[in-house]
């Protein structure tokens, strides 16, 4: 039936709409992935035969694997579409959107591919060897990620009740507050006189709606980005001694890089990793396959609102095998389906723009030349983007929230920043024992005390008593608050020179003490304490009305929406509210004169 389909110019707006998140996503992860790899040999190793060597690894390994799930992705959905249309009998259809997913291909960079390189070089690997092992460990996490996904799917809109709203997106809100947001303004401010014009101007697009159609505001701030790098032509990074961009010289050696690259499957080694890598990510991994998994029921139910009819669990399964193809094919970037699939219908999107999108993608990855896109655009004409990415993330997460459950939302973002402080805490002295344990495992810790937190103001004291438990067990086996998880529980009462406080034992001691005074506290109000409220009550939703609320409040901002600013090529509606709507609001807040004190 697709055949048949007029090719309409909304094909062509919602194809660079999608290509410009996505393009824009694949440049910052370049540029992560090469700052996680370098960072632990950048003292030791050649740097520039390290440089060369990383992106080898990049341009001819995880770039080019990402086509292959792309092709596979995107065909599959738009087959989903014909399918759709050939139920309803008609083509008002708008095939569901899909690219990287920016949240847990960020997260993985910096909590497994970052960790792994830094693990190796203290392990005393060469740089090579070290670079090679961080690589295969991001790809079978991703592997086993994708795993993990594809079973949840099974279980459709009922994994939104595996943990309280507030604790999934908190979650990764935490990453884009700290990695997408702390780390890329201080990018920005590493060189000041640069950088600060690229920041102005996505302050200005992004929350001024200052209309740049029909570039996406993302373009204009890599292009003033690139205007200032290459103006001051010093390079980048500043002050090296071989710039790997902002000279002639840097982009030929980029260009050198042009050529076909055809993805590899991965090696046996990298299987034979995957239990070593299960026992020391799943941390990581189990939490960013929720979360990953919730992000794409939300997306469905968003096209859903505009009556496209997608199957549930068939998209959440067939995004867990997408992320487990990149995984096979040398990628650590997981994929989903996008949120935005109401706007490309608006904007006249149905089939052809998700295949404009995937070919224009693997053009630029097989050839080499995102090489080329880093060798022309500083990192500060980069970091503005990923930090708005990272502002994009907190919305969604703060958007969905229930107002009253904000207290114990932002409980949710101090593990994130341990984990983020101790990345970059010099190896001498030691850490502070307290800012460590709060960092290990800090997605877990996360979804366990958001999920107590909101559970505590609802004086729902038996589901907080059982999040008590379950977070005990967990960390129990060493999967919150260790360096490392133990099995074997050899070092449950702590490591040679640890103390029993800060040990699993410990930690496990002080959450069972936890879920006994949770469960203290639901007697007491049982035997008629009336010093204790009663539960909050309000209207149970099913699993499927629940998530169908997630996607509205997704959608019921869009106009507002940081995402929106940043990579759509439509021109942007502005929120000026009219003096009509300003009067309505004045009345509304005026006090009545019962309600005075």
């Amino acid at each position: 039936m697709y055949r048949l389909l007029p090719f309409k110019l909304g094909e062509i707006n919602c194809g660079l709409n999608l290509l410009c998140q996505i393009s824009g996503t694949m440049v910052g992860l370049i540029g992560a992935m090469q700052k996680v790899l370098s960072a632990p040999y950048k003292d030791t190793a050649d740097t520039p035969a390290m440089d060369n060597f990383i992106t080898q690894v990049l341009y001819g390994r995880v770039v080019p694997g990402m086509c292959i799930t792309m092709i596979f992705g995107n065909f599959y959905y738009a087959w989903m579409a014909v399918r759709l249309m050939r139920k309803e009998k008609h083509t008002n259809v708008c095939t569901l959107p899909y690219g990287i997913n920016t949240p847990a291909a960020f997260a993985f960079v910096f909590s497994i591919v970052s960790k792994a390189a830094q693990t190796a070089a203290n392990e005393g690997l060469g740089w090579e060897e070290g670079i090679m092992h961080a690589w295969r460990v991001g790809c079978v996490a991703n592997l086993v990620s994708g795993a993990i996904a594809t079973l949840c799917g099974f279980a459709g809109p009922l994994i939104v009740r595996v943990a309280p709203q507030a604790s999934l997106m908190m979650a990764l809100a935490g990453l884009g507050f700290t990695w997408l947001g702390l780390a890329q303004i201080i990018e920005v401010f590493k060189a000041g006189h640069l950088g600060l014009l690229p920041l102005g101007v996505a302050l200005v697009l992004f929350f001024g709606d200052v209309k740049t159609s029909p570039l996406p505001s993302a373009i204009i701030v890599m292009l003033v980005g690139c205007l200032t790098g290459w103006l001051s032509c010093e390079g980048w990074p500043e002050g090296s001694a071989h710039p790997v961009g902002g000279t002639g010289q840097a982009v030929l050696e980029a260009f050198d890089n042009f050529g076909f690259y055809m993805p590899a499957f991965l090696d046996g080694a990298s299987f034979s990793a995957i239990p070593q890598v299960l026992l020391e990510n799943m941390a990581v991994i189990l939490p960013v396959a929720f979360v990953g998994a919730v992000n794409t029921l939300v997306s469905v139910y968003a096209a859903h609102s505009v009556g496209d009819m997608y199957p549930i669990r068939e998209c959440l399964v067939v995004d867990g095998l997408t992320t487990i193809v990149a995984g096979l094919f040398g990628s650590p970037f997981g994929t989903c389906v996008y949120c935005g699939q109401p706007q490309f219908k608006a904007q006249g999107g149905v089939i052809y723009y998700s295949f404009l999108n995937c070919i224009a993608f693997c053009v630029l990855a097989a050839t080499g030349l995102f090489a080329a896109i880093n060798a022309f655009i500083p990192p500060w004409g980069i970091a503005p983007i990923i930090l708005f990415v990272g502002l994009a993330i907190c919305q969604d997460a703060f958007d969905i929230i229930k107002p009253r459950h904000l207290p114990a939302a932002i409980i949710g973002l101090f593990p994130a920043a341990a984990d983020w402080i101790l990345s970059i805490w010099p190896h001498e002295p030691k850490p502070p024992a307290g800012l460590a344990a709060l960092a290990h495992g800090s997605l877990l810790v996360c979804i366990a005390w958001v999920a107590m937190g909101v559970f505590l103001i609802d004086r729902n004291f038996l589901k907080a008593a059982i999040w008590a438990l379950v977070a005990m067990c967990i960390s129990g086996l060493g999967l919150m608050h260790e360096e490392t998880a133990d099995l074997t529980f050899k070092t449950f009462a702590g490591a040679p020179g640890q103390n029993f406080g800060t040990s699993a034992g410990g930690y496990m001691m002080g959450y069972a003490t936890l879920a006994a005074l949770f469960g203290v506290l639901l007697l007491l109000r049982r035997l008629g304490c009336t010093r204790i409220p009663g539960i909050f009550v309000e209207k149970e939703d099913t699993a499927e009305q629940e998530a169908e609320e997630m996607a509205e409040r997704c959608l019921s901002r869009q106009h507002s929406h940081v995402r929106t600013a940043l990579f759509s090529n439509m021109p942007a509606e502005g929120h000026q509210l009219h003096e009509d709507e300003v009067s309505s609001e004045s009345k509304d807040s005026e006090p009545k004169g019962a309600d005075c004190v």
